[in-house]
């Protein structure tokens, strides 16, 4: 099961699952991750790379609770802070997206609470950001901005897209991402 809300990325996983013969042992799914409508106890693991934030982790947690079979994992990544007192830059940049962002301690605290059991957890490194997520938009932006060269409108949302990699290269000390392993005990 893939489950996301936007449409258009759900088809396209579709058609790359298809073209990879997949389809078998991955369902691509439209909806809501915050009440996914599946079967209770119906996972031996939960995956979710940087989207459980958008619920609320505390919310996040309980829904991937109820959808694990006992013994089953969760495994997510979710962006902490790393030090106190982050700049005013930084803090309004994730004011607006996740303005209840914690620290490692937060999030651990979270689990601890929602039933599940820490297996581990590390910081991803630096090359994370870059290699498969920075490095990649800053290219695609660049792309975009000689195809909509004459667009005013289009060109504003990619000046706002690009300032994320570089508020990343200025303050990446100040924040990271932590990739959280548990399990749902029984």
């Amino acid at each position: 099961m893939a489950l996301d809300s936007h449409a258009p990325s759900i088809e396209r996983l579709r058609v790359t699952v298809a073209m990879r013969g997949l389809a078998e042992r991955i369902r691509p799914m439209v909806g809501d991750m915050a009440e996914p409508g599946l079967p209770p106890a119906s996972f031996d693991l939960v995956w979710s790379e940087g989207a459980l934030y958008n619920i609320g982790i505390e919310n996040a947690l309980r829904v991937c609770h109820g959808l694990l079979r006992a013994g089953g994992y969760l495994v997510f990544t979710d962006a902490v802070w790393r030090k106190e007192n982050p700049p005013p830059e930084v803090k309004a940049g994730f004011e607006d997206d996740y303005p209840t962002m914690g620290r490692v301690a937060d999030v651990l605290a979270v689990i601890e609470r929602s039933g599940l059991l820490l297996i581990d957890h590390f910081t991803l490194p630096h090359e994370a950001w870059w290699d498969d997520f920075y490095t990649p938009m800053e290219i695609r932006i660049g792309e975009l901005r000689g195809k909509y060269g004459d667009d005013d409108e289009a060109l504003a949302v990619l000046d706002q897209l690009a300032q994320e990699p570089e508020m990343h290269r200025r303050y990446s000390d100040y924040y990271a991402y932590e990739f959280f392993v548990a399990r749902l005990m029984g």
